[in-house]
């Protein structure tokens, strides 16, 4: 694997670190890389860098928390894209829009997924990004209720849930290459985001108040 170096790279020194940290994650997974290291590879004095990141995990939150600020801004752009009166519509591209995030993003992503070696949920900073999008998805589908594109019983908070459990359960297989082996020859993000298109088109459809069958756009 090549390393950036401070010679060669012309990024500051917080990208090269950021960039660094998170392929050595690629390699090793299962620790948290140590800013000795990181200044090594780098050609940085450690000092310098225990200035910027005083504790390993420093480095990596920061890191993560740069791509979630990526992820709120890209899921923001996709829906104000969308007829604001297709709550359902908004819904697929706020999907799609994650899934374009986890495969740019593939181990702030993962980091998010799993507990080590960072518990990610654990930390408020981080944490509050991911309860936004979730009260994002949440708003659009109280709003697809309220305008009857929903049944009035439908459990809001349950269907929330489910929806985030499938999307992030496709882009993880997006991001570990294994959708590859359940649709040969496609290609994998865009099966995914077909997959989960599909995914809210049905679950719209069943939950519509009986003889009230407005159409789903995705």
């Amino acid at each position: 694997m090549r390393h950036p170096t401070s010679t060669r790279d012309p990024r500051g020194l917080h990208e090269r670190a950021i960039s660094t940290v998170m392929m050595l994650l690629e390699e090793q997974q299962s620790s948290i890389p140590t800013i000795e290291r990181i200044a090594g590879l780098l050609g940085e004095p450690e000092d310098r860098m225990r200035t910027l990141y005083p504790q390993d995990r420093d480095l990596l939150i920061v890191g993560v928390e740069g791509a979630l600020v990526v992820l709120i801004d890209t899921c923001t752009k996709a829906v104000v894209q969308v007829d604001p009166r297709d709550p359902i519509a908004q819904f697929v591209a706020l999907g799609h829009a994650y899934l374009d995030w986890a495969d740019r993003y593939p181990m702030p992503f993962r980091l998010l997924q799993d507990s080590t070696p960072l518990d990610t949920m654990s930390i408020p900073t981080l944490r509050r990004y991911m309860e936004s999008l979730h009260d994002l998805m949440l708003r659009m589908l109280k709003r697809a209720q309220e305008e009857g594109r929903l049944h009035p019983a439908e459990n809001i908070e349950t269907l929330t849930l489910s929806a985030r459990c499938f999307v992030s359960g496709a882009a993880r297989m997006v991001v570990d290459g294994r959708l590859r082996q359940w649709a040969p020859g496609a290609d994998p993000l865009t099966m995914a985001k077909a997959l989960t298109a599909d995914f809210v088109r049905r679950m719209a459809r069943s939950s519509q108040p009986q003889g009230r069958h407005k159409p789903v756009a995705v």
